[in-house]
């Protein structure tokens, strides 16, 4: 099997990629936090330890409480410098929905440099701030976005928790949308308390088509300072609801088709050997 692509992380600094690259190896997608979790989320440096390692690439985030051309123009001249491949925005986190008019810029300036959108969907952490707006993440909103931009994939991140077989309903019926089940194990969730009943869950919604595969993503939402310490259990996960064919797809394949910027990272060059020789 190829190696894995974890399309979700918040490998912020130094000492969570260290705890990260000890247990497992690989590619990863870091998402940043948003300046409401400081405080509560650890110190981002993520521009920076992005830079510094070939294994990682960024997809910055998004505030959607403050001006969004702004935050475009100053991601604009880093797409390279920083291996830009999507973009972050915290739904649930920050009021509002996908297919608001304000966030329309996001999505052209994603069609015009070939970058993905993930999306916090669901249920949020236990010790981040939130607006709780839960109903404003729905996926469908996502599916009205998706549907006006074609050439932009949209990942609902956490399946829409806990929405989860009406998310995998729509993921399924539009081709650009992608979703994982990352962030699943965080103590005192249901999930973190059941993984049995986690799996059955998740296999459930997932197994409605056969070819849902195709559209999940392999994602731990991997953060120590805020409880989020899985690896091993979405292998155990994965294994519980996959065939052993279909691995490789969920693991590797599957991010190429959902990030193509990354995809052309990853065909350009041989980073993840690069990676292994230098680090």
């Amino acid at each position: 099997m190829s190696c894995k692509i974890d399309c979700h992380t918040h490998i912020v600094n130094e000492a969570i990629k260290a705890v990260y690259f000890d247990h497992t190896d690989g590619y990863a997608l870091v998402m940043p936090f948003l300046e409401k979790f400081a405080g509560n989320a650890p110190p981002d440096h993520s521009a920076d330890i992005v830079q510094s390692d070939a294994r990682l690439f960024l997809c910055p985030a998004i505030d959607i409480s403050r001006d969004i051309p702004t935050q475009l123009a100053t991601i604009e001249p880093c797409l390279e410098s920083h291996r830009v491949v999507g973009l972050k925005i915290y739904l649930t986190y920050q009021t509002g929905r996908a297919d608001d008019e304000r966030l329309r810029c996001v999505y052209e300036f994603a069609e015009k440099h070939r970058l993905s959108i993930t999306y916090h969907t669901g249920s949020c952490s236990l010790v981040l701030p939130t607006d709780n707006d839960i109903n404003g993440s729905n996926a469908r909103y996502v599916q009205n976005v998706a549907r006006q931009f074609p050439s932009v994939n949209f990942i609902v991140a956490h399946m829409d928790d806990p929405r989860y077989e009406a998310c995998i309903r729509i993921v399924h019926e539009q081709p650009n949308m992608f979703t994982d089940f990352s962030g699943a194990y965080e103590p005192g969730t249901q999930e973190g308390a059941d993984m049995r009943w986690a799996i059955d869950t998740f296999a459930r919604a997932i197994h409605q088509y056969p070819d849902t595969y195709t559209s999940i993503l392999y994602g731990t939402d991997f953060c120590p300072p805020i409880n989020l310490s899985a690896i091993d259990e979405y292998d155990t996960t994965i294994a519980g609801i996959f065939k052993p064919e279909q691995f490789e797809d969920i693991y590797y394949h599957n991010a190429l088709r959902a990030f193509p910027r990354l995809a052309e990272y990853i065909q350009k060059e041989d980073v993840y050997d690069k990676a292994k020789t230098e680090f």
